[in-house]
C-alpha cells in the first residue's frame, strides 16, 4: 500500500456544515510547543478557551435577535449571566465557533477566519512565554518566528501598523454597542486586557514571580466582572502600550496586531447592533472593514507609541 503525505500550504481548510460551507483557518506546521500554556497556567488558558466562546455567543444571539431586541437591558442581563456561567466553568479545549454560532460564521467568513488566525499568533505566543527560557534572546528568536509565520499569510494577517481609535470609533455606525449593552461590552474589553497583560506577565525574568503576576492576573480579572458595569472602569478599549508596555517595546508589530484584532471585534459589535447597518449590508460591511484592518494605510496612527 503506498502512503500519500498531504502538506497543507493553504491556511483554510474547507468543511460543510447543515448545508453550509466554512473554511477552518489551518496553522503549518504548528510551533514547537504549540498549546502548552495550559501546562502552565491552566486557569487562564481556560478562560481564554470561553472568551472565545463568549465572543461567538454574544453574536449570535445579536444576529438572531436583530431588530426584536425591545428590552436591550434584560437580554444583556439574561445573556451576560449565561456567559458568566461558562467563565466559571470554561472548556478544556478550544471551541469551534462554528458549532455555536452558524450564523455568525456565515455572515462573517473572512473576519472569523481573520480572528482565528490572529488568536492562534496569541496562543503560540502565550506558549513560548510560559517557557523556562532566557528572555533575552531564546524567547524573542522562537516569538520572531512565530510571528514570520503568521505574517507570511497575506490572506489572513491583521496589519501590523498602528491605527488611531478612529478606525474603531469613526464611522457611522459606531459606539452603537457600547451604548446599547455597557456591560457586555466592558466584559469583552475586560477579555482584552486580561489577554495583553499576560504578555506583561511573562516578560518578567523571574519564575516565581511570572507565576505570582499571572495569578494576581486572573483574580483581577475576576474583580473586573463583579459588578458589570460598575466594576469595569475602562473609559476606552485597553491598548497594548498601556497595558504591557515592556512587551509592546519588544515585539512592536506584534502588539499593533492584538489592538488591531481588538478594534475589529468593536466594529462587529457595532456592526451587529446599529440599527444603521441595513441587514442586508452585514455581511458585505463585515468584510470591508475586515479589509481595512488588515491594510497599513487606513487610519495609520502619525506617532505609533511603541
Amino acid at each position: 500500500m503506498k502512503t500519500f503525505v498531504i502538506i497543507v500550504t493553504l491556511s483554510l481548510l474547507f468543511l460543510s456544515t447543515l448545508g453550509k460551507t466554512f473554511a477552518a483557518v489551518v496553522w503549518y506546521p504548528l510551533p514547537e510547543g504549540a498549546y502548552t500554556f495550559g501546562n502552565q497556567y491552566p486557569e487562564a488558558q481556560r478562560l481564554l478557551f470561553a472568551f472565545d466562546y463568549g465572543h461567538a455567543l454574544v453574536y449570535e444571539k445579536l444576529l438572531a435577535h436583530r431588530g426584536k431586541i425591545n428590552d436591550p437591558e434584560k437580554f444583556e442581563k439574561e445573556l451576560l449571566a449565561n456567559i458568566l456561567k461558562i467563565l466559571k466553568n470554561p472548556p478544556q479545549v478550544k471551541v469551534d465557533e462554528e458549532d455555536i454560532a452558524p450564523e455568525y460564521v456565515f455572515n462573517f467568513p473572512l473576519t472569523v477566519n481573520v480572528f482565528d488566525w490572529s488568536h492562534m499568533l496569541h496562543q503560540f505566543v502565550l506558549d513560548v512565554m510560559s517557557k523556562p527560557i532566557d528572555r533575552d534572546s531564546e524567547m524573542v528568536t522562537q516569538i520572531q518566528r512565530i510571528n514570520d509565520q503568521y505574517n507570511g499569510n497575506q490572506a489572513l494577517r491583521l496589519s501590523d501598523v498602528c491605527k488611531t481609535m478612529l478606525f474603531m470609533d469613526g464611522h457611522y455606525f459606531s459606539k452603537s454597542f457600547r451604548r446599547t449593552f455597557p456591560s457586555f461590552n466592558l466584559l469583552i474589553w475586560s477579555y482584552h486586557w486580561f489577554q495583553i497583560k499576560l504578555y506583561e506577565d511573562l516578560m518578567e525574568k523571574d519564575g516565581k514571580k511570572r507565576d505570582l503576576l499571572v495569578e494576581q492576573t486572573v483574580a483581577a480579572f475576576w474583580q473586573l466582572l463583579s459588578d458589570l458595569p460598575d466594576s469595569a472602569d475602562f473609559d476606552m478599549m485597553p491598548e497594548t502600550f498601556k497595558v504591557a508596555p515592556k512587551f509592546s517595546k519588544q515585539f512592536p508589530g506584534i502588539a499593533a496586531s492584538f489592538d488591531n484584532n481588538h478594534m475589529l471585534h468593536d466594529i462587529v459589535s457595532d456592526i451587529l447592533t446599529s440599527e444603521r447597518v441595513a441587514a442586508e449590508k452585514i455581511k458585505s460591511e463585515g468584510i470591508r472593514f475586515t479589509r481595512m484592518a488588515q491594510a497599513p494605510n487606513p487610519f495609520i496612527a502619525v506617532r505609533c507609541p511603541f
